[in-house]
């Protein structure tokens, strides 16, 4: 169902982006006309965005009045962990149309299509997969992951759960720590025996965090 990780790695290792935070939120600010077209295009999973476009989708969200990290979303967490896709697809879809790049949004509302009777609900599975791809491709396109020089660039905790657990694919997680005021999560991979250590800035979330004390 999921993008492969190995596929993942292997795209974002060929396709390097500089993401330019200062710049995507100063275009989001003057030209929202482009990102409004942009986010069209993701919502109906254009796989023809390309890597700087879905960088200014995804990082110029959170620059956007409908970000908001602190939100959470106990009632799709309890019917997804009850298994009740039925209730998981209608409150997921919902919450996506307020925030649309959400890893862990889609992967709920992806489950809950794939496990649907409803044809009409099993229509959105190819859009959301490619909804999920292209949001963990920017990520892991973002930066290395492998060093503190080169980390991966998330909006949201949730997002950096869903990149170690849903596309990387560790086999565990030993323990986190900060970092030069990144995130710093040791894993173990189900290929190596080593652990391994991934790096993450979460700095957008803090920073909106910090604004708002």
């Amino acid at each position: 169902m999921m993008l492969a990780a190995s596929i993942l790695t292997s795209v974002a290792a060929t396709n390097r982006l500089d993401v330019d935070i200062n710049r995507i939120k100063v275009d989001v600010a003057t030209n929202p006309g482009n990102f409004s077209s942009l986010m069209n295009r993701f919502l109906i999973g254009d796989t023809t965005l390309t890597l700087d476009e879905m960088a200014t989708v995804y990082y110029g969200y959170a620059f956007t009045s409908d970000y908001d990290p602190s939100d959470h979303y106990p009632a799709i967490e309890k019917a997804y962990g009850e298994r009740d896709y039925t209730t998981t697809w209608s409150l997921a879809e919902n919450a996506l149309k307020y925030n649309p790049v959400s890893l862990d949004l889609t992967i709920k509302a992806l489950v809950a299509a794939n496990n649907s009777d409803n044809p009409e609900v099993r229509k959105m599975i190819p859009t959301l997969q490619n909804r999920y791809d292209l949001v963990s491709t920017v990520i892991l396109s973002s930066g290395m992951g492998t060093t503190t020089e080169s980390p991966f660039i998330v909006i949201c905790d949730e997002d950096m759960g869903r990149i170690v657990r849903n596309v990387i694919c560790v086999e565990s997680t030993i323990g986190s720590a900060t970092v030069r005021d990144l995130d710093a999560i040791k894993v173990k991979l189900p290929t190596s025996d080593r652990q391994h250590i991934l790096y993450f800035d979460n700095n957008i979330q803090k920073n909106f965090e910090r604004s708002r004390q």
